[in-house]
């Protein structure tokens, strides 16, 4: 008989907690939900500091005890996995208390935190207290988006030679899942360069940015942001032998060939057979399901810490250049 493992939630938010604020088709759409549909898992608790919120938690989550301080739940439920599904400014001291319980698995919302010194001191407090700690990039964890990742590492599109994105609500917010997801297909950017865009900023504490990403192996990657809530978000890699899409919101792979041009001799074009992948799914069921095998000890850790700072970095990077007007800023890995 399998383990049945115990998992606790840090906030009671949409994130941490939502139900009802997500369509029947891509639920379970927070950490909470997840823990509570997956037979491998408990849910023991949820840590959330707003009382006006426990109505709600308790509608939704029966029999899931309320705890309006982490430090009682972690002494009384001895959690094997909590998710810190707080405000990324308040991801610190979550995930530095459940490392020094020595709580096994720490996973993490994105983007890791706001500040890389900060990162860096999660990433230590966990390692010195043998806590493993992981970021929630959830496409990362997605059976699909491994599979084809896999495909353009064995050179399914040759030679890479141009990529972009579109994202919408913030470089830290959205952004920091598509710089995730290109960097697990196509690997780590060396130099950014970025501005401003201020049609489509509207939060200033997270801007949007327009830029350039440049690689080690030749790959440009265009970034392109769009208006708040725009509700197009876009991935498209060209190889020398072909194009890679991952669109619908991401949920769709989308395939073609480089062919020889049917009019024109000597020139080339893409097919206009399409081989397609995918549909909509629920990103976090994918997430549990991975720390249900990864608890057994039957995956390799991915989308760790270190892989969260690595993203971080280059955000970091990209503000930088936009606040220098443009200016190319070198990674610092």
């Amino acid at each position: 008989m399998k383990k049945i493992y115990k998992a606790a939630v840090i906030g009671g938010g949409n994130i941490g907690a939502g139900i009802d604020i997500y369509k029947k088709n891509v639920r379970p759409g927070s950490h909470a939900e997840s823990y509570l549909r997956n037979k491998r898992f408990e849910l023991c608790a949820i840590v959330e500091t707003n009382k006006e919120r426990y109505a709600y938690l308790n509608k939704h989550y029966r029999g899931v005890k309320i705890y309006d301080k982490m430090e009682d739940m972690l002494l009384a439920v001895k959690p094997d996995i909590v998710s810190v599904a707080t405000p990324t400014k308040d991801h610190f001291n979550p995930v530095v208390l459940a490392a020094s319980q020595k709580v096994p698995v720490i996973l993490c919302e994105k983007p890791l935190s706001y500040d890389l010194q900060e990162a860096k001191t999660m990433i230590k407090k966990c390692r010195e207290n043998g806590a493993k700690l992981f970021v929630n990039h959830n496409r990362h964890y997605d059976r699909l988006m491994i599979k084809w990742s896999q495909k353009i590492k064995n050179g399914l599109l040759g030679n890479l030679e141009q990529a972009m994105f579109q994202y919408y609500n913030g470089l830290y917010n959205n952004g920091t899942h598509f710089l995730d997801l290109v960097m697990m297909f196509v690997g780590k950017p060396i130099y950014v360069m970025a501005r401003k865009n201020k049609k489509t900023s509207w939060n200033e504490n997270d801007i949007n940015v327009d830029g350039l990403l440049f690689f080690e192996n030749g790959l440009t990657l265009s970034i392109q942001s769009l208006s708040k809530n725009y509700g197009y978000q876009n991935v498209k890699i060209f190889g020398e032998k072909g194009m890679l899409e991952i669109g619908n919101m991401t949920y769709e792979i989308r395939y073609r060939k480089k062919i020889k041009n049917k009019n024109f001799k000597n020139f080339f074009q893409l097919d206009d057979k399409c081989q397609k992948e995918g549909g909509e799914r629920s990103w976090m069921a994918g997430v549990i399901e991975y720390f249900a095998e990864y608890l057994d000890g039957k995956k390799q850790a991915i989308s760790t810490g270190e892989d969260g700072l690595a993203v971080l970095k280059v955000l970091e990077s990209l503000k930088k250049s936009a606040s220098l007007e443009g200016k190319i800023v070198k990674i610092n890995y």
